[in-house]
């Protein structure tokens, strides 16, 4: 075992924080002009006006405290923030990953948040050793990790782990290998298609498509006996932009470490799958631990994997197979053999969360919560401290507002997470432990991870947080333009979208309908960070933000302070945007009269989305007799997600009424309708999905087989990729039976 990460660097330069000022609570500072102009956009899209849930009289008061807290926000303080936090390597449970909680817990306490760190105790692995050796051709041994970068003092740090993965196995396998490509299901197929021998052999897969956790499940059903994963330069290395330290892609030597557990069947710790883990809980023997392999596994760079890749022989690669390399790549076996022998160090251990609370005025026990993880592989710069440090530059400019007075409407509660990196356990275990006080209370849920790995905005959430979202974005400056940030997220979505946008408008046509005009939307949330626990297992409407990019180094040890300062975001003005913008949404959500969200987005999306559904399970169909073509209509399913629309839409214009005081609030008052509307997500949850009952959202799910990528309808999605037109007729019912439900807790408002 390598020696453990010692404390005095970062409480050490906790300590040259407070000592800089940085932490000061002015509510005045030099003004920014964080606000970009709005201007015209293409396809006729206008912006969003107003500020839902805000009467007309109160937006200026509203859009006054927001610019008030937006004038604070320090870019030299984000930088602050980051070089403490990325001193040192900070593996989830290490006594280094605790001086991150305690720097997080001290830095909102001093801000004025009741901030408590909370200790989860859960069972995951730390590397005792591990050795990749060719065999054949030409015995060598095989780097497992970085070789450092001059210039880059962190990335030459010794403490850091070797390469391993997050609830590998140990094992020690010899055998001839075998290219999988990105290691999906369908790849394994190919390769028996092909004739090629799978059992007992090793599977060199790449990064990408699915998550890795998936590519070593596949890999296990199939009889292989171990797995190596390694990143090809076509998906993040110089064949997408210049090698750090020079450009943002991934260097020859960069690994990316990861857990490997079987995400998207369930989250958490294995070994407590759908209750809390503490210390008095019942667990699972690790011989029991659920969605786990048992296979050993290990990352590699792509330097490394080039020389057993090149050793392959048998039939060439199929189309798209191949990857950046500078030769032709085949599947095997060929002469490449390989030795594996990794030695996991198993043990339960504590991770510590942080939470922090602003009690609100009106409804405390009524709760906005934002999270973002802390630990992390190595450094975590961008993954996941770029976030952590907006969090805490937020921290500090709520705080000083609620130091002159300001206090929100509900409360708000900040999350800095731990574990997640493992397989989201600091979230899940805490959310699984307070699910009951969630379920009546959560108004909504915003994580933000990577926060800033690039300049293009991307935008994950339940689709009733759509409007809200918008309109937060128009009120926001682009750093790189010093236009609304509304205006680059329109460009963008009409670039990507206008073709998808006009075969649609073409099938509407087909079908009798009338064409819609273009609009920016949401895209569906799946998994692989900290919303999951709230949005698939609680119903709590969730968002996930981060300016996305090429981000090279990921989770190796490149992610560091010099590869965010210099490359990614120097000055650091996306990082302010981004804390603009998070603030920005967590007032509204907290401070509007009405809670501002909107079920007939909602409706409209799972009502497109069966049509999408229908036409795929059609194309799926085609040419096969009637026994196993998707036969079991939508219909039924289209009126209530049509129900669940119309029903939102009376609300919405009863209560947008009232707030115009053109007409009095329903019966119960605004309160009333809040209370519906707070109902509205958790009606959405069933019974849980086949196979896999901690997901219970029926619009929302992470593909089986993707682990990340969101499969909308998650019954109905799953059956077409699956070919299944038995689960397909299966899923319609649950999915009308919560829309109904849905519409119902709207529909009681009278």
């Amino acid at each position: 075992m390598k020696r453990l990460i010692p404390l005095v660097a970062i409480l050490a330069a906790t300590t040259l924080f407070l000592a800089s000022g940085a932490h000061a609570d002015e509510t005045e500072a030099n003004p920014s002009p964080w606000m970009g102009t709005v201007e015209r956009a293409p396809a006729g899209v206008t912006a969003p006006a107003g500020l839902s849930g805000f009467s007309p009289d109160s937006i200026e008061s509203e859009l006054q405290l927001e610019a008030r807290a937006a004038a604070m926000i320090r870019p030299d303080s984000l930088r602050r923030h980051s070089r403490i936090l990325t001193e040192e390597p900070h593996v989830a449970g290490t006594p280094a990953d605790y001086a991150t909680a305690q720097y997080v817990q001290q830095r909102l306490a001093s801000y004025g948040w009741d901030a408590q760190i909370v200790a989860i105790p859960v069972w995951l692995n730390w590397p005792k050793s591990a050795l990749v050796e060719l065999l054949e051709p030409e015995p060598m041994k095989l780097a497992v990790r970085e070789k450092g970068i001059a210039g880059d003092k962190d990335s030459h740090d010794a403490n850091a782990f070797d390469a391993f993965n997050g609830y590998a196995a140990s094992g020690d396998v010899t055998g001839g290998v075998v290219y999988a490509n990105y290691g999906d299901v369908a790849d394994f197929q190919a390769l028996r298609n092909l004739g090629i021998e799978l059992k007992g052999r090793i599977a060199l897969v790449r990064y990408g498509q699915v998550f890795r956790g998936l590519k070593v499940r596949n890999a296990e059903k199939a009889g292989l006996a171990g797995v190596i994963i390694y990143s090809d330069p076509a998906d993040d290395g110089y064949a997408q932009n210049d090698m750090y330290p020079r450009g943002p892609a991934r260097p020859e030597d960069a690994i990316q470490r990861g857990s490997v557990q079987f995400l998207s069947e369930g989250p958490g710790d294995p070994t407590t799958p759908g209750w809390a883990s503490a210390t008095n809980a019942k667990r699972l023997p690790a011989s029991e631990a659920k969605g786990v392999p048992h296979i050993p596994s290990i990352p590699m760079s792509y330097g490394e994997a080039t020389k057993i890749l090149i050793a392959l022989g048998g039939p060439l690669a199929p189309k798209g197979w191949q990857g950046a390399l500078p030769f032709t790549y085949h599947v095997g076996p060929g002469a490449a053999k390989v030795h594996l022998k990794v030695e996991q160090d198993y043990a339960v251990r504590p991770i510590w969360n942080v939470i922090a609370t602003l009690k609100g005025r009106e409804h405390p026990e009524q709760k906005v919560v934002l999270g973002n993880h802390r630990d992390a592989w190595t450094y975590g710069a961008i993954d996941p401290n770029s976030g952590t440090i907006c969090m805490l530059e937020m921290g500090r400019t709520l705080g000083a507002l609620a130091k002159t007075g300001w206090r929100p409407r509900r409360t708000i509660q900040l999350s800095s997470w731990d574990g997640e990196e493992y397989g989201l356990l600091g979230s899940t275990e805490w959310a699984e432990g307070n699910a009951a006080d969630m379920s009546a209370h959560a108004v909504a849920y915003v994580n933000v991870d990577a926060a800033v790995s690039g300049h293009d905005l991307r935008v994950s959430a339940s689709h009733a947080l759509r409007d809200l979202m918008a309109e937060s974005i128009r009120d926001v400056r682009d750093p790189g333009s010093n236009r609304s940030l509304w205006n680059t997220v329109i460009d963008r979505a009409w670039s990507e979208g206008k073709t998808a946008w006009s075969q649609a408008n073409r099938a509407r046509r087909g079908r009798n309908e009338p064409p819609r005009a273009f609009e920016w939307n949401v895209s569906s949330l799946g998994s692989g960070s900290d919303y999951t626990a709230f949005v698939d297992h609680l119903g709590v409407p969730s968002m996930d933000l981060g300016f996305g990019g090429l981000h090279g180094t990921y989770h190796s040890m490149y992610d560091d302070f010099d590869y965010i300062d210099r490359v990614i975001d120097p000055g650091f003005g996306y990082h302010a945007a981004m804390t603009d913008l998070m603030g920005r949404v967590m007032m509204r959500l907290a401070d509007a009269p009405l809670v501002p969200l909107r079920y007939s987005t909602t409706g409209q999306f799972a009502f497109d989305e069966m049509q999408s559904l229908e036409d795929r399970a059609d194309d799926a169909g085609a040419g096969k007799p009637d026994s196993l073509r998707f036969t079991a209509s939508l219909g039924a399913a289209r009126a209530a997600a049509g129900k669940l629309r119309n029903a939102a839409l009376v609300l919405e214009r009863h209560a947008d009424a009232a707030l115009l005081g053109s007409e009095p609030w329903p019966a119960g008052g605004i309160e009333a309708v809040n209370g519906a509307i707070i109902s509205a997500e958790r009606a959405l949850l069933g019974p849980g999905l086949p196979g896999r009952e901690w997901f219970r959202h029926e619009l929302y799910a992470p593909g089986l087989n993707t682990g990340y990528a969101a499969v909308p309808l998650p019954r109905l999605g799953q059956a077409v990729l699956d070919n299944d037109p038995r689960a397909w007729a299966n899923g319609i019912a649950p999915i009308i039976q919560a829309l109904e439900r849905a519409a119902g807790e709207l529909e009681r408002v009278k």
